[in-house]
């Protein structure tokens, strides 16, 4: 099946918030699909923050599927891309708290090891929660792409392949 470019609008408070929700309801695919929406237009600071997230989400993927050398790079390269903004929070997300948490499902898989890697806990996970009112504060601060100067959310107007 051929892909195609559509235009979308979009906001960065929104594609976090279905981030946070996606993730939260272990559909780890499509919550990596909102953030890269916006990491691929943020230019800023904040892109590897962005990064860190989305290959959380994609190591949670893996770990669904059992793929334990999958998961264990994307864990170790998601943790890699957080640690510069440990402890935050920064633009909302508990960075300390996600990073303890991806930590913690490492360690775990690698107690369990190739083999067992389908039995992975998948209830081990972090809490992906963003806190919307530090949002415009954070977004001044990291110079935000998809917001104003001022700190407020603009609708933008993205292409993506379907």
């Amino acid at each position: 099946m051929k892909r195609r470019l559509v235009s979308k609008r979009i906001t960065v408070p929104g594609n976090i918030a279905r981030f946070c929700g996606d993730f939260t309801a272990g559909k780890f695919y499509e919550a990596h699909e909102h953030l890269e929406e916006i990491w691929q237009q943020e230019r800023g600071p904040v892109r590897s923050l962005y990064q860190g997230l989305i290959q959380a989400a994609a190591a949670y993927v893996h770990l669904s599927r059992g793929n334990y050398r999958g998961a264990r790079r994307l864990l170790q390269t998601s943790l890699g891309y957080l640690a510069p903004y440990r402890p935050g929070p920064v633009m909302g997300f508990d960075v300390e708290g996600i990073a303890l948490a991806l930590e913690a499902a490492l360690a775990t898989l690698l107690e369990l090891g190739p083999e067992r890697a389908g039995k992975f806990p998948m209830d081990l996970r972090p809490t992906m929660a963003c806190d919307m009112t530090a949002l415009s504060g954070e977004a001044v601060r990291f110079r935000a792409w998809g917001f104003s100067e001022d700190g407020t959310a603009l609708t933008e107007e993205i292409t993506v392949a379907e």
